[in-house]
């Protein structure tokens, strides 16, 4: 509900301020965007009133994310590259560290590639590249099938479902029936958290589907899997682009130099130092 009114900025401060010392600005002003179904500006420009219906909405929202639900799944939607992504409970949701992955393929500058995207979940690799490269072939594999359908969702969203076939399936399972399965480049997002590490993630983290986080008793099993059956499913010369857990560099890149057809052409930093993503290309 949205209403006028001559003392509107200081209602609004109101709600942004009422959980200050627990909820954050940016999650305060995510929260009533979602409220008031506005842009982030609107709240600061246009005038809203704040009644006691408003105000017990706004409490219900508040106290769902201070039991620990994050505020991707409180609101149903993440950004990523600048696009709006609908998110569940059913899907990882999308951080900005994994836009390396999507700018290091743009910045590659393929012509028409294909392109293979393990672990889809919520679509947001896919979806980004088919709308900024929109000659490429791409297909997205999941073994989640309610997965799945957010990100055909997120594809029909953003006008994107033609240039992504999205399959079901355990990693390269989901390719049994596509034809001519050879990619120029493989990209995932694969689950790395060791399970042993799960008790002290985060409670946030902890509300995420687990099968999207939990990569096994080291967090590398995705890694072996992709580097003992990518070959098949590489042209010559293609490349594998893979998000990796703090620390795990060194051990990824043994578990491909140790099949002697892989080459490690670099390793990428994200915004805080550390590294990220290994680019890896089949000799």
């Amino acid at each position: 509900m949205i209403l006028k009114t001559a003392d509107s900025k200081k209602d609004v401060f109101y709600l942004i301020n009422k959980y200050s010392s627990v909820i954050s600005r940016v999650e305060a002003e995510i929260l009533l965007e979602f409220l008031f179904n506005c842009e982030k500006l609107d709240l600061y420009v246009k005038d809203f009133i704040v009644n006691k219906t408003i105000e017990e909405l706004y409490d219900l929202l508040a106290r769902r994310r201070l039991s620990g639900e994050p505020v991707q799944y409180i609101t149903g939607r993440a950004e990523f590259m600048g696009l709006d992504f609908v998110v569940t409970k059913d899907v990882l949701i999308p951080r900005p560290e994994t836009e390396i992955l999507v700018n290091e393929i743009l910045g590659a500058q393929l012509i028409a590639p294909k392109i293979l995207d393990l672990c889809t979940g919520s679509g947001n690799i896919a979806v980004s590249l088919a709308k900024l490269m929109p000659h490429a072939e791409i297909i997205a594999a999941d073994i989640s099938e309610n997965a799945l359908k957010i990100a055909e969702k997120n594809a029909a969203l953003h006008q994107a479902s033609a240039g992504i076939k999205f399959c079901k399936g355990n990693l390269f399972n989901a390719l049994m029936f596509a034809k001519n399965p050879k990619f120029d480049i493989i990209v995932c997002n694969p689950p790395y958290i060791k399970d042993a590490d799960f008790p002290y993630l985060q409670k946030e983290v902890r509300l995420e589907p687990e099968i999207a986080l939990n990569g096994g008793k080291d967090g590398l099993d995705f890694y072996r899997a992709i580097a003992k059956e990518s070959r098949r499913y590489l042209k010559k010369g293609g490349s594998i682009l893979l998000e990796i857990g703090f620390g795990q560099r060194e051990a990824v890149e043994e578990i491909f130099l140790s099949y002697n057809i892989f080459d490690i052409y670099r390793v990428i930093r994200d915004f805080s130092g550390i590294e990220r993503a290994i680019w890896i290309n089949l000799l």
